[in-house]
């Protein structure tokens, strides 16, 4: 994407200001996120409810964008790539200027939302992917911050007793940082440990604002959602 469209759509993004859902301390997002709207915490029936209301105004706003990335997962999975009609289209996080991470205080932690959802049985859990397309950064710059370790280990050393919380981890694996560009497609694995990393300083009017959304394998293509 160019910084143009990127723009083009931060400023779409702002236009359905209304839609925005406040989660507090000015964190926003537009679109339903499953590990806020159906975690356990969560009123019964509002991922779905908010799933619904959302779908429209976002294939309406953003449709060229949802084709877009659509196009390129499949081209960089080399295979075919879908949205979900059941749960929730893939949305925007928005960080605002006060928002946005100094330290590393963000959550560690593996995308896990899959387990929330009924899946067919033909969903291959073990299956799955992540991804961010950032739309602005911080001018300190923004990123990820990555552990080589999957899943599957953690819950080897957590049986095992060497760990409590997927957090300890990250004493026995390296950091790696992955750098955001406005426009660049970011995908890995949801299984990889991972975190928001925070931006080395703050200027007056920036914000952190991304696409974000996850994907499964079904049969012999993916179901993207949120």
């Amino acid at each position: 994407m160019s910084a143009a469209e990127a723009d083009e759509v931060r400023a779409d993004m702002y236009r359905e200001r209304p839609a925005w859902l406040d989660r507090g301390y000015a964190f926003h997002t537009l679109g339903t996120p499953s590990y806020l709207d159906l975690a356990p915490e969560s009123r019964p029936g509002e991922y779905h409810r908010l799933a619904a209301l959302h779908r429209p105004l976002l294939w309406r706003r953003f449709g060229w964008l949802y084709d877009r990335l659509r196009a390129a997962l499949t081209e960089l999975l080399a295979a075919p790539v879908r949205y979900t009609d059941t749960f929730a289209l893939p949305g925007f996080h928005l960080w605002r200027t006060e928002a946005i991470f100094l330290r590393p205080r963000a959550p560690v932690h593996f995308d896990l939302q899959y387990q929330f959802f009924d899946w067919p049985e033909a969903v291959d859990r073990s299956w799955v992917l992540s991804f961010t397309l950032p739309i602005r950064m911080p001018v300190a710059g923004g990123g990820l911050n990555t552990w080589e370790v999957g899943y599957a280990a953690f819950l080897d050393a957590q049986r095992r007793g060497w760990v409590d919380g997927a957090g300890d981890l990250r004493r026995f694996h390296p950091l790696r940082y992955i750098p955001y560009t406005a426009g660049e497609l970011v995908v890995h694995s949801g299984h990889l440990l991972h975190q928001v990393a925070p931006s080395p300083s703050v200027s007056e009017g920036d914000e952190r604002l991304t696409l974000q959304g996850h994907g499964i394998w079904h049969t012999d293509h993916w179901l993207l959602y949120w």
